[in-house]
């Protein structure tokens, strides 16, 4: 970016900033906001990996505490299920699986 500035207004600006030769403290500037523009894209796509990363791990955390809650038994030809409590139905939805 700073090449491009450089290409399009090199002798403006060394005019406005006295230099006979290259400005090298812009070459400096240009890099310095490269790199500070580059760490705060960083940053961002950081915390949405943690926050997607943390949401799974949520997800897998409650489905782990449903299947401890219920014991399975096997039931006869004629016995009915027990019926479910209404938190842990709504739990299911929630994730998907009633």
């Amino acid at each position: 970016m700073g090449m491009l500035v450089y290409v399009f207004y090199g002798d403006e600006l060394r005019e406005m900033f006295g230099y006979e030769q290259h400005p090298i403290s812009f070459y400096s500037l240009a890099i310095i906001i490269g790199v500070l523009v580059g760490l705060l894209y960083g940053f961002f796509i950081a915390i949405i990996c943690g926050q997607r990363i943390s949401n799974r791990h949520y997800h897998i955390l409650a489905k782990q505490a449903l299947t401890r809650e219920y014991v399975v038994v096997s039931l006869g030809d004629n016995e009915e299920a027990p019926s479910l409590d209404r938190g842990h139905i709504n739990e299911l939805r929630m994730l998907g699986l009633y």
